[in-house]
């Protein structure tokens, strides 16, 4: 009883009572059910990693989409450009064999679903310039594709697209880096659809 009369006691008693409210505030907020989730590009599900994605790789953290330009058809534009739309950045060359066998899906692909919320950005990062570009793009009937370059590789090379060609390279709408796939991939397939579309907004 003499310890009820104490001061130290009640501060212990009534601090150790507040500490126990705000865990279970802290437990009963972080499991709350969320009603309206908000779907996003970012979710990472996992399930669509198969067949021809299945060595994409999500980008964990999100990563901003780099200002550096590149051109087309004679003047300069970076990804800034394309906000609002998702985009598949595709890093090619002419002496690149998988990546000239891959062209044509990613032109499929642009038919498909290319327009005011897609575009599949296909970039020549060949010193030999667009030119040299140009010319395997006409040869393999490419005609959805417009002509990306980065004969100085500056762009490539800020995003890790320079070391090893082919390399595709997902962006949402927002300008946030999804995933990248290294390596061929038929880009029509029904599972590279699926992923794709699931950046689109």
């Amino acid at each position: 009883m003499e310890a009820l009369k104490r001061p130290r006691f009640w501060l212990l008693l009534w601090g150790g009572a507040g500490a126990l409210a705000l865990i279970y505030f802290i437990i009963a907020a972080s499991v709350q059910p969320n009603n309206n989730p908000a779907p996003s590009a970012l979710d990472h599900n996992r399930a669509l990693l198969v067949g021809e994605m299945a060595d994409f790789e999500y980008a964990f953290p999100p990563r901003g989409s780099p200002k550096i330009p590149f051109d087309v058809e004679g003047r300069k534009v970076s990804l800034q450009d394309f906000r609002g739309k998702a985009v598949l950045v595709n890093f090619w060359a002419t002496w690149c064999a998988p990546c000239l066998k891959e062209l044509p899906s990613l032109d499929a692909l642009e038919r498909e679903l290319g327009g005011r919320k897609f575009e599949v950005v296909a970039i020549a990062a060949d010193p030999r310039g667009p030119e040299a570009a140009r010319e395997f793009l006409d040869r393999l009937e490419i005609k959805n594709l417009k002509l990306y370059a980065d004969p100085r590789l500056a762009f490539a090379s800020s995003i890790g697209g320079a070391n090893v060609l082919p390399v595709s390279i997902l962006y949402d709408a927002k300008g946030q880096e999804v995933g990248r796939l290294v390596g061929e991939a038929d880009w029509v397939s029904p599972e590279a659809v699926r992923l794709v579309k699931s950046a689109i907004p």
